[in-house]
């Protein structure tokens, strides 16, 4: 009788975990799947290079500073104390005005992160503390569009979807931050010069961009699509 129970609980525990990895599995990569949305994949797309730039200055602006003797001033004030402190301030006030009935969340999104790829972009050329320490502070504040990143999320794909998508979304900007430190320091061996790392990042930050840019037009054609379809049927 015990051996029974056991066949029969493993038996309902297998049942349960194959619904489960069905359940699972359709909505990952089935008919509904989010991957089926070209929309999000073309966000999915800005992720995994936006983020692998916005780590960059934390792991090359020390250098940066090494490299024109701004060492003294930098120890009173890190410059990356200025991005964190700066970012913190960023996120609630971009958070406020997306909440402004005449603004469009879509639109602080895309100003913050052309805001940010500029200043990476910029940084480099920065030769004195005070210069580098306002790159800084408008690369911590425009960053903090992590914030709208959740609300930015729910309009491509629905309240439903909100919770894998968003998973998606922070797995791709985990990827993006695991290469990027590593590839900006390969430029760097081929290089010798910091600078590259930035401008090279900043290039690739503005191909995400571009994704970002051509969804209004994947928007419009999506709808079209599936309204041909339901005709057709």
């Amino acid at each position: 009788m015990y051996g029974l129970r056991i066949l029969k609980t493993v038996s309902q525990l297998t049942v349960t975990v194959r619904k489960g990895f069905a359940i699972w599995y359709s909505s990952y990569f089935g008919a509904a799947s989010l991957f089926t949305n070209r929309v999000f994949v073309a966000f999915i797309i800005w992720a995994l290079f936006a983020y692998s730039s916005f780590v960059i200055p934390f792991i090359h602006l020390p250098e940066i500073v090494k490299q024109y003797n701004l060492s003294s001033q930098n120890n009173i004030f890190p410059l990356t104390s200025i991005i964190a402190i700066v970012h913190i301030f960023g996120k609630v006030i971009l958070g406020i005005i997306s909440d402004l009935p005449c603004v469009s969340t879509w639109n602080v999104f895309l100003m913050a992160n052309f805001t940010l790829v500029t200043c990476i972009l910029t940084l480099p050329l920065m030769q004195t503390y005070v210069s580098l320490a306002v790159v800084c502070a408008l690369i911590g504040f425009s960053s903090g569009y992590f914030s709208l990143m959740p609300v930015v999320t729910e309009d491509l794909v629905g309240t439903k979807h909100l919770a894998n998508a968003y998973g998606i979304i922070i797995c791709a900007n985990g990827i993006s931050a695991l290469f990027g430190p590593p590839f900006a320091g390969w430029i760097y061996d081929i290089t010798q010069k910091y600078d590259y790392s930035f401008y090279i990042s900043g290039l690739l930050y503005m191909v995400g961009i571009v994704f970002l840019l051509i969804q209004p037009c994947i928007q419009w054609k999506q709808p079209r699509e599936k309204s041909t379809e339901e005709a057709q049927v």
